[in-house]
């Protein structure tokens, strides 16, 4: 789209920063939003939210850079190979960044909160 020209040589500086800084090991980079959009445009020329599937990058933390995990119908409008659930992405970002995914935390009024509920860490995603 429009901002692609303006996001990537920034995505790509912030890379190249890291790296040459020697802080790419210790950062984990999370590139997405916070839903998927519809394969296809609507009628008034946008997209609509899209729960069913969705695409990010995600870089550092002995994050394995250089591949594709899972896949979308030609279409985009499901999942065809190797679905990561929500939790399954938190699963694996608490393993780049060293925190326990099962801890749990007790709110203020006693309620027990777990750090992410669910999933399993993506192992292809480590080198």
């Amino acid at each position: 789209g429009e901002l692609t020209a303006e996001v990537d040589p920034a995505y790509a500086t912030l890379m190249t920063d890291l790296k040459q800084r020697g802080l790419l090991d210790s950062t984990v980079v999370v590139w997405m939003g916070e839903f998927g959009r519809t394969p296809q445009i609507t009628a008034r020329g946008g997209r609509n939210h899209y729960p069913r599937a969705f695409n990010l990058a995600l870089a550092g933390g002995g994050i394995k850079g250089g591949q594709v995990i899972g896949s979308t119908t030609d279409d985009g409008t499901a999942i065809q190979d190797r679905p990561v659930s929500v939790p399954d992405l938190l699963c694996s970002l608490c393993h780049a960044l060293d925190v326990n995914p099962r801890h749990e935390h007790i709110s203020p009024l006693g309620r027990p909160m777990k750090v992410v509920d669910g999933g399993e860490v993506v192992t292809e995603l480590f080198a």
